[in-house]
């Protein structure tokens, strides 16, 4: 499940993290949320689902001497 976690301190200084954004995708939730909150990045850091590989899976199909896949 992918959510944002926003906490507002006592001090009104506000923090947000990714949860479930895998990747780099991450990274386009920082504007969103800097225009939402009416504010400005000043610390950044990398979560472990930064590092998180994702799934993705590659698909090839050959034909070798007229023979079509299955014959």
């Amino acid at each position: 499940m992918k959510r944002i976690v926003v906490t507002v301190a006592a001090d009104g200084t506000v923090s947000a993290e990714t949860l479930g954004i895998k990747g780099s995708k991450c990274l386009d939730y920082i504007a969103v949320l800097e225009d939402l909150l009416a504010a400005q990045t000043v610390n950044s850091e990398y979560t472990s689902d930064y590092t998180a590989a994702t799934n993705t899976v590659s698909v090839r199909q050959e034909q070798h001497d007229g023979l079509q896949p299955g014959e």
